[in-house]
């Protein structure tokens, strides 16, 4: 059995694959054989196969919010079409300023015509024609990120850093100190993304000033993020994959 999460980006897919090892036991593998995906790591893709027990997940950050519907048609539909490749597809997106009903519509469009039901935290079957005229059933199911406000996986990020007392009161100076900082380095951090990335990295540089300088995926994998009661929450129907 193989199931799929498609997701916007390398941290989030790294986030992701950190926090479903470490709460349900996935670990790295490699492709089932004919199920190799060549992801394109220049325009941000990624594709990473985990396995446990007898099932299979594969993990694909298909380089951008924009780029759902072109990674899918591409890279998913033909596995699907031809092999009946997944019985769960999630997809995980950031909310941004968007509300669920627009996410929603956009992934219809997204993912059409193999999923046509998709819903916010609930897995919903779906039936679609293979290439053998054959009914198959996938459920689908969407994560957004944060669950109950505007922003993105940096957002709930900052708010689960914040969970513990401590930590809290460095994530408000540290969004604070961006807020004033702001309109002198607007040539940086202009847009509110932007901001909200800062907001992480200045964070993250103060927990750990000896890791300034490494990758993002290394600050990752540095979090206890299974320890976290927001991310279980946001995550609880994703466990189910």
């Amino acid at each position: 059995m193989k199931s799929l999460i498609l997701c916007e980006g390398k941290s989030d897919a790294i986030l992701l694959s950190y926090y479903l090892g470490r709460t349900c036991g996935w670990s790295s593998a490699e492709p089932p054989k004919g199920f190799s995906i060549e992801a394109e790591e220049q325009k941000g893709e990624s594709a990473y196969w985990y396995t446990k027990e007898e099932k299979y997940l594969l993990i694909c950050g298909v380089g951008g919010k924009d780029k759902f519907q072109s990674f899918f048609n591409d890279k998913i539909a033909p596995m699907m079409i031809d092999a009946s490749a997944f019985i769960k597809i999630a997809v995980v997106m950031d909310r941004d300023e968007q509300d669920d009903e627009s996410i929603i519509k956009s992934l219809q469009q997204a993912l059409a015509p193999a999923i046509s039901l998709i819903e916010v935290d609930k897995w919903i079957t779906n039936v679609y024609q293979n290439s053998f005229g054959q009914g198959v059933q996938v459920e689908a199911l969407a994560v957004i990120i944060p669950s109950d406000k505007e922003g993105a996986l940096e957002s709930m990020l900052l708010d689960a850093i914040s969970e513990k007392e401590y930590d809290g009161i460095i994530v408000k100076r540290c969004i604070e100190y961006v807020h004033d900082i702001q309109p002198i380095a607007e040539r940086y951090i202009s847009k509110r993304r932007m901001k909200l990335k800062a907001c992480l990295g200045v964070t993250w540089a103060i927990q750990s000033p000896e890791k300034v300088f490494t990758f993002i995926d290394t600050q990752i994998r540095s979090v206890k993020w299974e320890e976290s009661e927001l991310l279980r929450i946001c995550f609880r129907n994703l466990r189910d994959i």
